[in-house]
């Protein structure tokens, strides 16, 4: 077995991971209300970090042999996993209105099944 295919499925696992963590905080927050997420932000933080070093260590793999179409993609999907986690980040937080915070939620959460959704498009482009 190869030391890169381990090395790549363990990347890939991590960042799916952190995009549950954050996503799936994220959705717990916004059914369940924000008084979750202060329990939740070292959570939310690790899930980042996590998904910010595993999405640069594959982007830097990926960018070799990139096929037609790919950069425009994985443009816009790190424009809206950028959005995510700031939002994440900020809801962690304290400080901000009931309101604000569930619109910041809303808006984060969408972002982030777009991200998965571009993801899984820019995983099959071939």
């Amino acid at each position: 077995m190869d030391l890169s295919l381990i090395l790549g499925t363990l990347l890939r696992f991590a960042h799916i991971a952190g995009a549950i963590v954050v996503l799936g905080g994220l959705f717990r927050a916004q059914i369940s209300g924000f008084y979750a997420v202060d329990s939740y932000r070292k959570w939310l933080t690790a899930g980042a970090v996590v998904l910010v070093l595993s999405g640069a260590w594959q982007f830097m793999l990926r960018m070799q042999d990139a096929p037609k179409g790919w950069h425009a993609g994985i443009g816009i999907k790190i424009l809206l996993a950028l959005h995510v986690l700031a939002i994440s980040l900020l809801l962690g937080g304290e400080g901000m209105e009931p309101a604000k915070r569930a619109r910041l939620a809303r808006g984060a959460v969408i972002s982030g099944w777009l991200v998965v959704l571009v993801g899984a498009f820019l995983h099959n482009l071939k």
